[in-house]
């Protein structure tokens, strides 16, 4: 997840058509035929595509290679026909992205959706509130977060779902939440803790617009909080690849400034895709 959309940068336009996607339609003893195998597609921001799981893969034709997908994407582990998350994605990327893939979500019958951090600033916040200098520009930036762009995302959210119900019109949709990012601990010194119970209760206040908004709209959503607890960043057993200077070199660096703040391939097997499962999707 970034502040610095991708969309925004990139040269050319996605492609406007997809090879076929084959259904897959099983049979049981019985005399009538099961019904066929859900047709899943993912959309959204980074922590769609996978960043922070491992090595970068090539993401689906005509999407930016700077998608930063992996293959610990939690789609990919839940079994989608399609992922088209991609790194800094906003809502407004989201609905550009499905218009352009409708010939695919028109065959969809589940479709995730984990957006709106990019549309906060969320990526701007973590950024200024974990350097050892965090002070003003750290408050500045939960402000323009919390108070300024927190409550746009509502609107923001209910255009694209409204797109994503022309689109894929047979599909159930569900939106996702956002980990907290730290465990608070014995492990961070008392101005990094300070930081980190401003960035969960900023995470919550975000999942909590995100959840009432799939409410008012009327579709699914699936929380990650609970399956992340213990796990964040300043935990024995961290799921958050963390920055340089919070990190453990064997369990949660990594090379990329690009994977910081998101979930390693633990947080996205054992947090998302253990979120949806419980929650049958697909």
């Amino acid at each position: 997840m970034s502040n610095n959309s991708i969309f925004r940068r990139r040269s050319g336009r996605l492609a406007s058509s997809l090879a076929a996607i084959a259904l897959i339609t099983g049979f049981t003893a019985a005399p009538a035929s099961a019904a066929p195998a859900p047709v899943y597609i993912a959309l959204g921001d980074s922590y769609a595509a996978g960043t922070g799981g491992g090595q970068y893969a090539g993401p689906p034709p005509g999407l930016p290679q700077q998608c930063l997908q992996t293959a610990a994407a939690y789609p990919t582990v839940r079994g989608a026909a399609l992922n088209l998350g991609c790194f800094g994605a906003t809502t407004t990327d989201v609905t550009a992205v499905a218009t352009l893939y409708a010939p695919a979500l028109a065959t969809s019958s589940v479709v995730t959706v984990t957006v709106g951090g990019n549309d906060v600033d969320t990526g701007r916040v973590a950024g200024a509130c974990t350097v050892p200098t965090a002070g003003t520009d750290c408050s500045s930036a939960l402000y323009n977060t919390l108070v300024v762009k927190l409550r746009q995302l509502p609107g923001k959210i209910k255009a694209m779902v409204s797109t994503l119900r022309t689109v894929a019109p047979h599909a159930r949709i569900v939106l996702t939440g956002y980990p907290r990012l730290f465990t608070v601990s014995a492990a961070l010194t008392p101005q990094q803790a300070l930081a980190a119970k401003s960035m969960n209760t900023a995470a919550d206040l975000l999942n909590a617009t995100i959840a009432l908004s799939a409410l008012t709209n009327r579709v699914g959503f699936v929380g990650v909080t609970e399956r992340f607890a213990g796990h964040g960043i300043g935990s024995a057993d961290p799921w958050i690849v963390a920055p340089a200077g919070l990190c453990n070199q064997a369990v949660n660096c990594s090379p990329s400034a690009a994977d910081a703040f998101h979930p390693t391939a633990a947080g996205y097997s054992g947090g998302y895709a253990e979120a949806l499962k419980a929650a049958r999707i697909p």
